[in-house]
């Protein structure tokens, strides 16, 4: 299953803030076994989001948006949603009235702005934000799944670990898992090391790939497998194999895993 990741808001593309959700998103769908062939950043234009919606849902099984959920002019991915789909907007009482009740004791005025965090597209399941009160929303439109989650980062990994990734596993099917182990190499540049791999960088599963960090070579080897420990049997055989083939070059001591 292809899942694409949308980071919506100007700011990001000024370099104002770090985007650290795509990272996080990014991480658990590695974790889930889901494969992300693309990650795309778009400012707050309705035009220019609702396009890079469509073409992400041409390349991709699910497409998971994050930002543009809040309550100003600007927050714009559930309209970017609607023009995409073809649909009207909805609003949500309950959660309608929680902001009310929440804004209120917080700020005494309860503007309508604010109450556009209720809303959601016609047709969408409106996704709980159990620490804010912006919903997020899950639609499906043309076989393509799309999740549209708020931009602040702890209502973001909360909706995701709590709503996105249990939908995104059920829609995969089997269950697998995406680990990856770094191994160090000693006096090599990148493309030396490539090189000497030779016939191994034409892998498949496993893959092997390359980073660069403080000047020294690391050799990236990812396999995908239904358990870790397949994955892991597949990532030892291809180990052995790239420290053979680097001799001395193969730095000594630990190597480092991630995944789950």
């Amino acid at each position: 299953m292809i899942v694409e990741v949308i980071s919506v808001g100007t700011e990001l593309l000024l370099g104002q803030i770090v985007n650290s959700n795509a990272a996080t998103i990014a991480q658990r769908l590695a974790e889930g076994g889901l494969d992300a062939h693309h990650q795309v950043t778009v400012g707050d234009n309705l035009e220019r989001l609702t396009d890079a919606i469509a073409q992400a849902a041409d390349r991709a099984d699910a497409v998971v948006l994050t930002g543009g959920m809040g309550p100003t002019p600007d927050d714009l991915t559930r309209d970017a949603l609607c023009a995409f789909a073809g649909v009207g907007i909805l609003r949500d009482d309950a959660q309608e009235q929680l902001i009310r009740e929440r804004v209120h004791y917080a700020r005494g005025t309860v503007t309508e702005s604010a109450l556009r965090m209720a809303d959601y597209p016609e047709g969408s399941d409106p996704l709980p934000n159990s620490v804010g009160v912006a919903l997020g929303t899950a639609m499906e439109h043309d076989g393509v799944h799309l999740f549209a989650l708020p931009g602040v980062p702890a209502e973001m990994i909360a909706m995701l670990d709590e709503h996105v990734m249990p939908r995104l596993s059920a829609l995969a099917g089997e269950p697998a898992v995406l680990r990856s182990r770094l191994v160090q190499t000693v006096g090599l540049g990148e493309s030396q090391v490539a090189e000497l791999l030779g016939d191994l960088n034409d892998s498949a599963n496993p893959t092997v790939a390359y980073m660069l960090k403080d000047n020294q070579t690391r050799v990236r080897i990812s396999a995908k497998a239904p358990t870790a420990a397949a994955a892991d049997a597949l990532i030892d055989e291809m180990q052995a194999a790239v420290i053979a083939r680097l001799g001395p070059n193969a730095a000594p001591g630990p190597v480092e895993d991630s995944g789950s």
